[in-house]
């Protein structure tokens, strides 16, 4: 047992180590005595812990160098995201400036066809394009009863193309004001009983001139002889005003000079063509003129001068079918209601010998 009563403070100096000793019992009385008392040869333990505040102060500048990494960490992060960011916005401003250059151009292309007025013009256009195909010159009228076509319930006669849409085109819009004029792929939205010629739509009469100076054409142009094959820009060729009687008739000085320019080639060369021709034919006490296709043999030489004086020829005859085409489509317009118009057909034959 200890003798933990202070001694007298009149003989005894006060000790402060022995309070404190006491201080600490009184406010964890668990803990073990000790004797308040110090010894001469007491040497307390000296501890290889640290102290409590040492190890708090360790703990929280860990703490605080983890903190400061993990920001770094985070801050370069940050960095990167926002380079993305702004790589994103480049690509995408980029994509969206390539877009609208794109646009810019397509309307830039379209411009010279773009429709102004709205729908008015449209529906101009629409009714320009419908009676120019509907020509007696562009396009010729089925007369067979099964000659018809139906579309959304609306049947129609129908009519087959004389000349190839190009060429057609081109003529549409020379002929056309510049606020109708149309591009190609506009223009073959042509309406719908007015077709390019099947096989069974051949069984028809048909103009031997033509057909004669189309076969010649089709041989030189195939030989590259020529560079096109179209009547029309043939004809034009060779005169200075297709719509003028007198030089489609070659009555003209200043353009009977003019003629089809040829590629050159071998001119000796052997080279067969077709022509149609009228042969007489006999039955029995009667003759008949029959037109029959006969192939001829001969050099391209010898076929460039038969096209050339075909091809003259050819150039009055043009000039009245396309007149009388006209005169007839005018008669159609203007007439009233107590007049007809009747377009007969006829063929003419040889006389009997």
């Amino acid at each position: 047992m200890l003798d933990l009563t202070p001694p007298s403070m009149e003989n005894t100096p006060p000790v402060l180590a022995g309070v404190e000793v006491i201080q600490e019992q009184q406010e964890n009385p668990r803990q073990a005595v000790v004797d308040p008392l110090p010894h001469e040869d007491f040497n307390p333990p000296v501890s290889s812990t640290p102290e409590r505040g040492q190890r708090e102060n360790t703990s929280a500048e860990k703490h605080c160098k983890r903190l400061q990494a993990e920001n770094h960490k985070l801050r370069k992060q940050n960095i990167n995201l926002k380079k993305k960011l702004a790589k994103m916005k480049k690509e995408k401003e980029r994509a969206t400036k390539s877009e609208t250059r794109a646009k810019e151009r397509a309307v830039n292309l379209s411009e010279k066809f773009k429709p102004k007025g709205g729908k008015k013009l449209a529906t101009e256009r629409k009714l320009a394009v419908v009676s120019f195909l509907t020509r007696d010159e562009n396009s010729r009228l089925l007369a067979g009863k099964k000659d018809t076509i139906t579309k959304n319930k609306v049947k129609k006669q129908r009519r087959v193309l004389t000349k190839p849409l190009t060429e057609l085109h081109a003529l549409y819009n020379s002929e056309m004001k510049k606020s109708l004029s149309l591009s190609y792929r506009h223009f073959v939205r042509r309406p719908f009983y007015v077709t390019e010629p099947k096989t069974k739509d051949q069984d028809t009469c048909a103009c031997m001139d033509h057909e004669n100076v189309h076969l010649l054409a089709n041989k030189l142009y195939s030989r590259d002889v020529l560079k096109t094959k179209s009547i029309s820009e043939l004809l034009g060729m060779i005169v200075c005003d297709p719509k003028n009687k007198g030089c489609m008739d070659r009555m003209y000085a200043k353009c009977c000079f003019e003629v089809v320019q040829f590629h050159e080639t071998e001119n000796s060369r052997e080279v067969t063509w077709e022509q149609w021709k009228r042969v007489k034919s006999t039955n029995g006490e009667k003759t008949f003129a029959n037109v029959v296709k006969q192939t001829q043999t001969g050099t391209i030489k010898e076929l460039i001068d038969l096209f050339s004086q075909k091809l003259e020829a050819l150039a009055i005859h043009q000039f009245n079918w396309l007149h009388q085409a006209e005169q007839f489509r005018l008669l159609k317009l203007n007439i009233t209601e107590c007049e007809a118009v009747l377009h007969i057909d006829f063929q003419r034959t040889m006389p009997a010998s």
